[in-house]
């Protein structure tokens, strides 16, 4: 009979010739009384590696899931680090856009203003005086010649810092919207005679900001 003994394979008992069957029986069962303290010992021992062998299984799998997580977080946190720049990149250069374009508007503004022709004297015929009412409900006066385009009104206009960016200009009898910028249809607007503007008008200003 051979058996794991001190972690060996070693024979722990030998029977030769012809035995009975109740002699081998007691051969046998007396061998295996005589080895039970190392059968208990490598059966306790080999349950003990299975459980060690299990435990450590399971610590490694608890690693590799703890591991993951651990990853899962950094990568959200990269991806959380990533959006905030992005979006604070892209706030930067809408600042920094919305800075140059206002830059940009008061710098035409200013050219508007140098390019004005000079102001008519109150004793001009050929002038007009023409009062504005602002979407502010301010009001701003000028004096104008009649020889002169409409153009030169939304130039005025647009050269005032409490202007709309984007406006139109409205007479009120008849009511009509004056043809102050060049289009396809119209490239040279009409001058303010021709437009049919009197020695003293109110126009309005109305705000297309938005539109």
């Amino acid at each position: 009979m051979i058996m794991l003994k001190d972690r060996r394979m070693t024979v722990v008992g030998r029977l030769e010739g012809l035995i009975q069957p109740d002699d081998l029986i007691n051969q046998l069962t007396f061998i295996m009384d005589a080895n039970q303290t190392y059968l208990v010992s490598e059966r306790l021992e080999r349950e003990e590696r299975n459980q060690t062998q299990v435990l450590r299984q399971q610590q490694d799998e608890a690693y590799l899931a703890s591991l993951r997580a651990d990853q899962e977080k950094e990568r959200k946190k990269r991806e959380e680090r990533e959006q905030k720049r992005r979006k604070e990149e892209e706030v930067k250069q809408q600042q920094l856009a919305e800075e140059r374009r206002r830059r940009n508007l008061q710098e035409e503004k200013e050219r508007k203003l140098e390019c004005l022709p000079p102001e008519p004297s109150p004793d001009d015929p050929d002038s007009v005086k023409i009062i504005f009412k602002l979407p502010n409900d301010s009001r701003v006066e000028r004096r104008f010649h009649f020889s002169q385009s409409l153009t030169v009104i939304h130039d005025f206009l647009f050269s005032l810092k409490e202007s709309p960016e984007k406006f139109q200009i409205e007479a009120n009898f008849p009511r009509r919207v004056l043809p102050c910028i060049p289009s396809e249809e119209r490239p040279n607007p009409p001058t303010l005679q021709e437009a049919g503007l009197s020695h003293t008008e109110v126009l309005f200003v109305q705000d297309l900001t938005d539109e």
